[in-house]
């Protein structure tokens, strides 16, 4: 497993933007009696020093393409988007996915929509599900467009990792996408799996638990950006070749991976070799 990890990790761009005077958002995280995920921002995370404030940092087209520019291969291209009808940001997120240029580029794209369930309810807005369902059409057209015409391309796909339940519940009823293996993501399809907190995550033909934590008491140190770490995780597997079970699995070790630590792990073989035995045990 630790062989097939080095061997699916394609060479990686980092496209930084200065941000002065913010701070990294933070949150906690923990499952109510119902076994939903709740969460709270900690220290201003999402105030303007914290993610509201970093959102007018987000790198563009352009950024991405000048990282990229010294390559000819394609790129896995993956983001976090801000979604809903009223998206903090704006939906500004998504502007990269509309840049025809950019996209002709991208092999692969994933894209992770973020929208708020009610507090109350428990659900997402009828509003805010359609809104989101919207944008990841709009995101499917324009990938499509931008691959058009170029036979070498039509194998293109588009990867939805939604973060929990009631995103998914909300988008499934305003959706076509695809949640199953057997299903061809070619020929411009798209996938969808599911994050489901400390169950694990799902799709229609496939169940993953979660991987147990190698921490003294089997509770995360810190889970921020676990989940986003999963995603990210996930699209490259499948972007590479792996099958929906294989990909599931090293992204499900990786989320746990990022939750035993106090910030993001380091790339090292030691770490490698802990998300191979954390998948291994969930495949």
């Amino acid at each position: 497993m630790t062989e097939q990890l080095t061997q699916l990790l394609p060479p990686m761009v980092v496209v930084l933007v200065p941000s002065e005077n913010h701070i990294t958002p933070t949150i906690n995280i923990w499952h109510d009696e119902n076994e939903t995920v709740r969460w709270m921002p900690v220290d201003g995370s999402f105030d303007d020093i914290g993610a509201d404030g970093l959102w007018q940092n987000r790198p563009s087209a352009q950024d991405i393409l000048s990282a990229i520019k010294d390559t000819d291969n394609d790129i896995i291209l993956h983001t976090i988007i801000e979604s809903g009808s009223k998206p903090t940001g704006q939906g500004l997120d998504a502007l990269p996915f509309f840049d025809d240029k950019l996209m002709s580029r991208v092999s692969t794209a994933g894209v992770e929509p973020i929208v708020f369930a009610d507090e109350v309810s428990g659900k997402v807005t009828e509003e805010d599900s359609y809104a989101v369902t919207t944008t990841i059409s709009k995101i499917r057209q324009s990938f499509v467009h931008a691959r058009a015409g170029d036979k070498e391309k039509d194998g293109s796909s588009l990867f939805v990792v939604t973060p929990d339940r009631p995103c998914y519940e909300g988008m499934i009823s305003h959706t076509n996408l695809t949640m199953n293996e057997s299903e061809n993501t070619e020929n411009n399809e798209s996938e969808m799996i599911i994050r489901d907190g400390g169950n694990g995550c799902f799709t229609n033909e496939m169940k993953m638990p979660a991987a147990t934590l190698r921490t003294i008491d089997k509770a995360p140190v810190n889970p921020t950006g676990a989940g986003n770490a999963f995603s990210a995780a996930y699209v490259v597997c499948r972007g590479t070749g792996s099958s929906v079970k294989e990909a599931a699995s090293i992204a499900t070790a990786v989320g746990a991976v990022v939750c035993e630590y106090e910030h993001l792990p380091p790339w090292s073989l030691e770490v490698v070799e802990r998300i191979a035995e954390a998948a291994c045990e969930v495949l």
